[in-house]
């Protein structure tokens, strides 16, 4: 009796490992799945992600190069251009002063003119341009004017970034003043104003370049929706590649809401006509020369319809804006799951009204939190270090 009792007590606790059995097995199945589940949408966002960051960090790079290289042919080329030709370090390029005392530099002579940028802490002796990779700005701007003689060519642009187009109808190269004052003949003024004439002229087509390259990449952003198609692979790309990253692109903050185009926040401006002053040597008596002047002024119009190019500016909103960061929201669908949950509907993007991804792309430079110029490395202290910068 005990061991039929001792038999049917072993064979009761071996069968009741059943019952939590009906319950564990089906729960683990379930939690499997939701981890699966789980994970698929987590690959899929993380995809879409990556997506994004990466198409928007590669259009943003347009934007810098653009603003970079504009900051160069403002400034550093045009400084560097005329110092190598005009500098006195080696005391050459000089001009006798026609009153015997001493000599004046060249290049002093047309910066004084207004005729080209310099780096405020740079002299006409020295034989090099002032050395600036590791300072934050680059203080290279025109001549605090006006001169001796009431001259200011610049006063609308060389202090601050203008809110419009502002054009020189006539410049005077080599003022009346100095035509007086130097010994310097009709032959040497007439090569001095080609110079001139050629180096900003050269300088406006790089310029001229650089805009429609930019315009080009940027009239529908074709980087843009190229990187994120190759990184999403989604069906509404695949449909439709030329509509790819659409939502991205078109919202209030978004790249074409804030593009950059010429004649609205993009200006570049010119001289109309030039004229200059010298000396035209005759060899009578008593006085071998007289002062001359090109009458009439050189119309630049004729060789460039706008004129002879002098900088290009970026408009002080667009600089802040792109400073503070473009908002790039972009629409994804969620794939199907197991528990039949809607996530495109409970997951909704306000932006966008199925779920999306973010990424908060800026183009920022050392002036960046300026009270007056904010992001402003363009115009005036033209500094080329513009960086690319992707915040989450």
């Amino acid at each position: 009796m005990k061991a039929a009792e001792k038999i049917f007590s072993s064979v009761r606790r071996r069968g009741q490992i059943l019952i939590p059995s009906l319950l564990v097995i089906p729960s683990l199945m379930i939690f499997i799945y939701l981890l699966f589940e789980t994970a698929k949408i987590s690959r899929e966002k993380i995809r879409q992600q990556f997506a994004i960051d990466s198409a928007a960090f590669i259009q943003m790079g347009d934007y810098t190069n653009l603003l970079n290289r504009t900051a160069y042919v403002n400034g550093a080329f045009p400084y560097r251009i005329f110092k190598e030709k005009y500098g006195c370090g080696a005391g050459g390029n000089t001009f006798t002063n026609t009153s015997g005392s001493g000599n004046t530099c060249a290049y002093k002579a047309l910066y004084d003119a207004f005729a080209f940028p310099q780096d405020d802490e740079d002299s006409a002796g020295s034989e090099e341009p002032a050395t600036r990779d590791d300072d934050d700005i680059w203080n290279i701007n025109f001549k605090r004017g006006p001169d001796s003689a009431g001259h200011d060519p610049r006063r609308d642009y060389y202090k601050k970034n203008p809110d419009s187009q502002v054009d020189i109808a006539l410049y005077t190269l080599i003022t009346s003043e100095q035509g007086a004052a130097l010994d310097l003949g009709w032959d040497t003024a007439s090569g001095i104003y080609q110079f001139y004439a050629n180096v900003y002229g050269l300088l406006g087509a790089v310029e001229e370049s650089q805009y429609t390259v930019f315009e080009r990449l940027t009239v529908s952003f074709s980087f843009f929706r190229k990187s994120y198609y190759l990184n999403a692979s989604t069906q509404e790309c695949t449909n439709n590649p030329a509509g790819c990253g659409q939502q991205g692109l078109s919202g209030s903050n978004s790249f074409f809401a804030k593009k950059i185009l010429r004649d609205n926040n993009f200006l570049m401006h010119y001289i109309e006509k030039i004229e200059f002053h010298s000396k035209v040597y005759t060899g009578g008596f008593p006085s071998p020369y007289y002062l001359g002047r090109s009458n009439p002024p050189m119309d630049m119009t004729v060789t460039a319809p706008n004129g002879l190019f002098q900088i290009a500016t970026v408009k002080k909103d667009i600089l802040k804006d792109l400073g503070n960061g473009l908002d790039i929201y972009q629409g994804w669908t969620a794939p199907r799951n197991y528990f039949n949950v809607d996530f495109n509907r409970i997951a909704a993007c306000r932006e966008t009204g199925k779920p999306c991804v973010h990424a908060k792309i800026a183009t920022q430079c050392p002036k960046l939190t300026d009270s007056q110029n904010p992001n402003n490395c363009v115009w005036p202290d033209p500094t080329p270090k513009y960086q690319t910068r992707l915040y989450p």
